[in-house]
């Protein structure tokens, strides 16, 4: 991987990219930019193994939400607005004036309304598993799903974040589980700004103006595979689709798979059967 920070007004945006060749040089060549937003808690670093793939056919720019992996904190109270614009942001900075835009979960929210921010300018967005909550749905995650951990002395505030991943994942081997507590101790003690951002928004005031979304990708195994449904009745779309006995790390577990179901979207003359 290749990184590199976007200066803003509040603070830097983190953004990983392919390491084949400068961010430059490959912008250079054409290709469309493709930036792709994670889940929550997470960081880009769960993009790092299809970002040299993903540079065969486009120039993917991984970007750590603000106040996960290594980018800067944003000032308290950010809405969606907030955290969508920040794909602009990074596009801006890089060039890309008609970027495609990516987002798994949280992300794929924010890369939805990112594109209803600016209507019309992305020249196309994909979705991974979209959190499409009821009403209920999002007061009951406001009021219970993520509370704050607390350093202690004893180190047993670690155990509660592993038990927490393990809880979500409980396929997941240990390596993976703990990937994703470094990812939550970098997000630090109050982990959940940028989901209280979504549950405190409906995504059908998105929806319009993002106008057609490219493709509304699911795994099967995914824990949030109950809502693709919900994303497929509410979004329009040109296409669906789950992938078999794929989970919610599809770009990690199975990244000649995510490339090439994304090559068929953005580069469809160029994707192989």
């Amino acid at each position: 991987m290749s990184g590199g920070y976007v200066r803003t007004s509040w603070g830097s945006v983190h953004v990983l990219t392919s390491r084949r060749a400068p961010l430059a040089t490959q912008l250079a060549t054409g290709l469309p930019a493709l930036v792709m937003l994670h889940q929550s808690p997470l960081s880009a670093r769960r993009y790092r193994e299809v970002l040299d793939g993903l540079s065969e056919f486009c120039v993917p720019i991984a970007v750590d939400t603000p106040g996960y992996g290594e980018s800067d904190a944003p000032p308290q109270g950010w809405t969606i607005d907030d955290y969508a614009d920040v794909a602009w942001a990074v596009a801006d900075a890089i060039g890309a004036r008609k970027p495609w835009l990516f987002g798994r979960a949280t992300g794929a929210a924010f890369a939805l309304h990112a594109a209803a921010r600016r209507p019309g300018v992305a020249e196309g967005v994909i979705l991974h598993g979209v959190p499409v909550y009821t009403e209920a749905e999002r007061a009951d995650r406001l009021a219970s799903f993520a509370p704050p951990w607390k350093a202690v002395p004893d180190g047993s505030h670690l155990s509660w974040i592993w038990d927490r991943v393990r809880g979500e994942y409980p396929w997941a081997p240990p390596e993976l589980v703990t990937e994703l507590v470094r990812d939550y101790l970098h997000a630090g003690p109050d982990f959940a700004s940028s989901y209280r951002a979504i549950w405190r928004h409906d995504l059908r005031d998105s929806v319009q103006a993002a106008g057609e979304v490219a493709l509304l990708l699911a795994g099967s195994e995914d824990r949030i595979r109950h809502m693709h449904p919900r994303a497929v009745e509410l979004i329009r779309h040109r296409r669906a689709l789950e992938v078999p006995g794929a989970t919610d790390f599809l770009a990690e577990q199975d990244p000649d798979t995510f490339c090439r179901v994304l090559r068929e979207v953005i580069e469809p003359r160029g994707a192989m059967p």
